[in-house]
């Protein structure tokens, strides 16, 4: 696998690592991390750095950092792969390009998954507020086609992504949706949802990433506005990046003196259950683009997996899956989140409804099913009996 991640922190790549490694498979991740050997189950994951951390800074940092990961994953996924000969190598997006990176491989017969975690040109063009006619989206929809097209195989997170690709042409002779769903190793069995409480402190999550589009200031002004009316109501954000942390902590110390507080380092995947089980409401506050209107976010499947009531922005793909099994509110609207907030607290009973009508629809998409159909995907590709267990 080769992703411009930090694997701790990711949990795509380590529910997918981990489902390959338990039955007895040897994993690679070319990533962001110092090398180690992480026994799991029959098998092993083993980290190798292709460069150290993604530089900040605005477009030049971010196409530099891209540059340097992609050089370093090259050199790396083609000395490995001398001593190796893998039978397979996924590409995890974004870029897309880094699918050039397993050439070697590729060339001599090993087949190549392309799993998009997301669509880049839409990210880009929201990122660094450009037109989808601006020379340079148009430029990434070339890569884009052109990455694809060396894959064997395209995964996708949703059907809308899916869809969207195979309109602007990108298809491969095998596609698959594969979900990102929580792993019921990491998370346990789905908690049965309780209704939150009508006394005391009550404590809002949020975590994940702290980047402008997934609206954490909003939920923080939100959280002052329900705080400002005598409510208390604390915010606890366990983001993924220890800079953007930093960041938040100093303007949420001047939109909220009191109540919200903003973990310093990034949370280990393996310690969120433990975090969102001291919660009574999970909130998804992310902004509305052309990007986000593709998302599914999983920290929105992770609350509804513990049983804890949902308030997510009102966007198409969370309102397809969800429709009003999560409470919604307007994108960008600190009013409207701190609305739905007291919603929650006034009327705990409907609350729980919800979260109960929003785990029933988790069952049949959790990561059970996705990870069989992940696991025979793999096996069909490396041309081995199908072994799913």
């Amino acid at each position: 696998m080769v992703h411009y991640s930090d694997f701790v922190v990711d949990s795509r790549i380590q529910r997918q690592a981990r489902a390959l490694a338990e039955r007895g498979d040897e994993v690679h991740c070319v990533c962001l991390n110092d090398h180690e050997e992480i026994p799991v189950g029959a098998g092993k994951i083993v980290l190798h750095r292709a460069a150290v951390g993604k530089p900040r800074g605005g477009k030049r940092a971010y196409l530099e950092g891209n540059a340097r990961f992609f050089a370093g994953a090259t050199r790396r996924v083609t000395a490995l792969d001398r001593h190796h000969r893998f039978d397979l190598v996924e590409i995890h997006n974004m870029p897309d390009a880094l699918t050039f990176t397993a050439l070697r491989p590729k060339l001599r017969g090993a087949p190549l998954i392309l799993n998009f975690h997301d669509t880049f040109p839409e990210l880009f063009a929201t990122l660094f507020e450009r037109s989808p006619r601006h020379p340079l989206v148009r430029l990434i929809r070339a890569e884009e086609r052109v990455s694809a097209a060396l894959a064997d195989c395209h995964i996708f997170v949703t059907a809308e992504a899916r869809d969207l690709l195979a309109a602007r042409g990108i298809v491969a002779p095998r596609a698959q949706v594969v979900m990102n769903t929580p792993d019921e190793r990491v998370f346990g069995a789905r908690r049965d949802p309780i209704a939150p409480p009508r006394e005391g402190t009550f404590r809002v999550v949020y975590h994940g990433g702290l980047a402008e589009r997934f609206g954490v200031e909003t939920l923080v002004r939100a959280v002052a506005m329900v705080r400002a009316d005598g409510a208390d109501v604390e915010l606890d954000v366990y983001g993924s990046d220890a800079e953007a942390a930093r960041a938040l902590a100093e303007k949420a110390a001047a939109i909220a003196p009191e109540g919200v507080w903003i973990a310093p380092q990034p949370t280990p995947v393996e310690e969120i259950p433990d975090r969102l089980a001291a919660a009574q409401l999970g909130i998804v506050p992310t902004l509305r683009d052309d990007f986000t209107e593709l998302l599914l976010p999983v920290k929105l499947l992770e609350y509804v997996h513990m049983g804890l009531p949902v308030i997510a922005s009102r966007l198409p793909v969370i309102e397809r899956y969800f429709d009003d099994d999560v409470l919604l509110a307007e994108p960008g609207d600190p009013s409207s989140v701190a609305a739905a907030i007291e919603g929650v607290r006034a009327d705990p009973v409907l609350a729980r409804q919800r979260a109960v009508r929003a785990s029933l629809r988790l069952g049949e998409i959790e990561w059970r099913r996705q990870r069989q159909g992940y696991l025979a995907l793999i096996d069909e590709l490396a041309g081995r009996g199908v072994s799913v267990a």
